[in-house]
């Protein structure tokens, strides 16, 4: 379970670096989108450490 909580953190965080470079050199609305997907991203892995929590 940690391996792919650290993965998806991973994910996010290079999804957000991304969606900002896009955002501030690209376009706008479609650094946008992938900002909003990595933060998917981030949420799912923080449900995924609150089940976790829950368990112990």
């Amino acid at each position: 379970m940690k391996v792919l909580r650290n993965w998806l953190s991973f994910i996010f965080i290079v999804g957000a670096i991304v969606g900002l470079i896009v955002y501030f050199y690209h376009s706008r609305e479609t650094g946008i989108y992938i900002i909003l997907a990595s933060m998917i991203v981030k949420f799912t892995e923080a449900a995924l450490r609150m089940i976790k929590q829950n368990e112990e």
